[in-house]
This record gives structure tokens, sequence and C-alpha cells, in this order.
């Protein structure tokens, strides 16, 4: 994982959904991004190329409602009814795959 891969990732969708993305930090190994959906919800993304690390989180009003969460190649799900507990995955989620659950999740469930 390289940090201009996941910038360049990010822009893409953000571009598809119409969606604002901030940069909140950036160094030569870590980024930490926001898609911002609407005033109460937007999707974390966390990288650092140190540790092989993508986090990515939604998060409705200031709370976790879903995650996926890939360090060194371990590899785990925070789930929708559950983003408290750990579900072990093979691999790791892309940034394209996390959003578009996200957004299936928000519009069955009325949250847009």
């Amino acid at each position: 994982m390289e940090i201009d891969s996941v910038i360049k990732e990010a822009n893409s969708i953000a571009d598809k959904y119409g969606l604002e993305l901030i940069e909140i930090d950036r160094t030569d190994n870590v980024i930490s991004l926001r898609l911002i959906i609407d005033n109460e919800v937007f999707i974390k993304i966390y990288g650092n190329t140190e540790k092989d690390k993508l986090n990515l989180t939604l998060v409705f009003r200031r709370k976790r409602i879903y995650g996926c969460d890939s360090e060194s190649g371990k590899n785990h799900c925070h789930p929708f009814n559950d983003p408290d507990r750990h579900i072990f995955i093979k691999g790791r989620k892309s940034i394209q795959e996390f959003v578009e659950e996200s957004m299936k999740f928000l519009e069955e469930t009325y949250l847009l």
C-alpha cells in the first residue's frame, strides 16, 4: 500500500459519488482522509505504509457503525449490526468495496 495510491483511489471515489474529500493528516508513512457524505456521516480512511495498515470506518453521529481494518495481512471487519465485534476475513477490503457497502447500507436503512 502506498500513500499516493490511497489518495488516488479516494479521489476517484469522491468524484464517482459526489463526496467531499478532506485530507486530515499526511506524513511520509501515514495518511488520514475523510469522505464526507453529509453533516452526520463520513467515511474515515487511515493508512500507514510502515505497518501495511488500512483502516476504513463508516461514522454516523460520531460513532463507528461499520469498519474494516487491515494490518500486516491480518484483516477483520466490524459488522453493521454489531460494530464492536471483530469478524476475521480473508483479504483486505478496497476503499471502493467499503464505500459501495457503506452507501448501500445507508440507503437501505434510510440514513441518507
